[in-house]
Formats: C-alpha cells, structure tokens, sequence
C-alpha cells in the first residue's frame, strides 16, 4: 500500500500538485541525474501559472529552451547574492515558481546551505543536482560534514539516480565510460519526508524518451497476493476496480495531502446554527448575579 501512495506522491512533486521545498537528485558519473530534471521542465513546461528558472553552472543546453514559461539564467560569472537577485526578481509575482540547478558542484562547500536556503520559500519546488563523486573533493576540513550529507538535511525530497548496466566505478582501472552510462533510462530511490517526520519510500523505473516512471514492486510486494484475488467469490457482486478506475482514484484529491500545504497551522470549529437549535445569546456559563 505505501509502495502504491509512493507512485502517486511521485507524480504529484513531478506536477507541482503537491509542493516539495527542496528536492535533491543525486547522480553520479555513471548515470546523470540530468534527464530526471528535465522531466521537471517538461511536465510543467505548458502551464501558464507556474514560472520555471534554470541556474545553470554546467551546460547551455537548447532543451532547456523548449519551454515558453523559462527563465534560463547563466550563473558561471554571477556571485550567489546576484543568482539570489535575480531569481527573487523572476518568481517574486509567480503563485507558483520551479526552480531548477543542474549542478551544485560549483557552489563552494562551505556556502552550499548559504546558497540553498534563500532558494526554497513557500509556493515554491527547487530542485537541484548534486554529483554524489565531488563529496571527497568538495571537503571542507575533516570535521566537517560532506556537502551530501548537508544536503540532505536540508532536502524534504530526495531522488537517488542509478544506471540499469550495474555499472561500479570503483572496480574500473580507467577513466573510460562503460557503454550504458548516463541513459535517459535508469532507476530511481525515491524518499519523501513529509512534516510529521514520516517517509514515504520507493523504488521506480524512468524513461525520459517515454516520459513516464513505473513503481518497481518490492519482493514483499511481488510475494503479497493481489486486492482483487483476495476478494473474488467472496460475493455475488463485482467490488473489484478496473484500470481505468484506479487511474482515476489516484488523481482524486486527498484532503490530507492538501493539508499538508496548509501554511497557517491549527485549526477551528465552526458550528453552523439550524432552525431546531434553541440559541440563547445570553453566556450560560457566566455567574449569576
């Protein structure tokens, strides 16, 4: 069951439905995580009330410029309070905004939560690339914490990228990519950490060619017998869905996931009085005189 509301959390983060602050992918030299950014830019691209920014500190790649609804901004030259500038100037009138950063490997280790943290404000997703093989290269001191582990704390979203081939590096004597690497087909660890503290975890197929990201069942998942097995015969009528209907019930929305966007906290009662009820304005609970 949490394997299946994964994949619908999934979706909701890629569609802006459900607003995750800060999303890290982590990728690697083997696999990019640039294709699952892309996937952000491309399921968001058509909306007019969503304004997209790209930091750009790797590549000026003409992908990019596919969607009408960007910004695409040149941060190489540009010290952290001007990128900071000019996103705020971007996205300030924006009711949502998407900000993407395709490497944060030029962000000095010892100002990435500096640099991160005026990033993500409310009705905002920033979603950023961080290559899990710099982490011994960007070491401040030996005391201090690895820019991924900073940047984890820091994420409510975090997408692990890994290749198909079962590629590992560490056993290779040269520099040479094995045939494989950086597919726009890989596989995905995704956890999500909702207020409460709770995570929501899975494991998924995606395929930017296709655009679309499959739930890779667990093997408890794959021993579990299915809804609909347990049920037949039990009755003389259908209560089973067809795909179509579990489509469906997936896009409904939840009032517990709206909630969870609700920036106010708390809540009230409101009684609304019927014609039965007997209303005396008089306090009942005030002392007699």
């Amino acid at each position: 069951m949490q394997q299946q509301h994964s994949s619908v959390l999934l979706t909701r983060i890629l569609g802006l439905k459900d607003l995750s602050p800060f999303v890290l992918i982590q990728d690697t030299v083997v696999q990019t995580g640039k294709y699952f950014l892309l996937e952000f830019a491309h399921r968001n691209a058509s909306k007019e009330d969503v304004k997209i920014v790209c930091l750009s500190f790797e590549n000026v790649d003409v992908e990019w410029m596919k969607c009408s609804n960007l910004v695409f901004i040149d941060c190489n030259d540009l010290s952290q309070n001007q990128i900071h500038d000019k996103v705020n100037s971007t996205v300030e009138n924006a009711a949502k905004s998407l900000i993407l950063v395709d490497s944060l490997s030029d962000v000095d280790g010892a100002n990435l939560v500096k640099f991160m943290t005026p990033l993500i404000r409310p009705n905002s997703t920033v979603v950023a690339v961080s290559h899990l093989d710099d982490d011994d290269r960007r070491l401040v001191s030996s005391y201090a914490p690895k820019s991924s582990t900073q940047l984890q704390y820091l994420a409510t979203t975090i997408i692990k990228i890994m290749s198909k081939s079962n590629i590992d590096m560490e056993e290779s004597d040269t520099f040479l990519l094995p045939i494989g690497s950086n597919s726009p087909s890989c596989l995905l660890e995704f956890t999500h950490r909702r207020k409460s503290g709770r995570a929501v975890e899975g494991r998924f197929d995606f395929d930017f060619n296709k655009h679309t990201v499959t739930l890779k069942p667990t093997v408890a998942d794959k021993t579990a017998p299915d809804q609909d097995e347990l049920v037949k015969g039990l009755t003389t009528f259908n209560i089973g869905l067809t795909d179509k209907q579990k489509i469906a019930r997936d896009n409904v929305e939840l009032p517990y996931l709206k909630a969870q966007q609700d920036e106010t906290g708390g809540g009230a009662i409101v009684y609304e009085f019927e014609k039965e009820d007997d209303y005396d304005e008089e306090d009942p609970y005030e002392d007699p005189i």
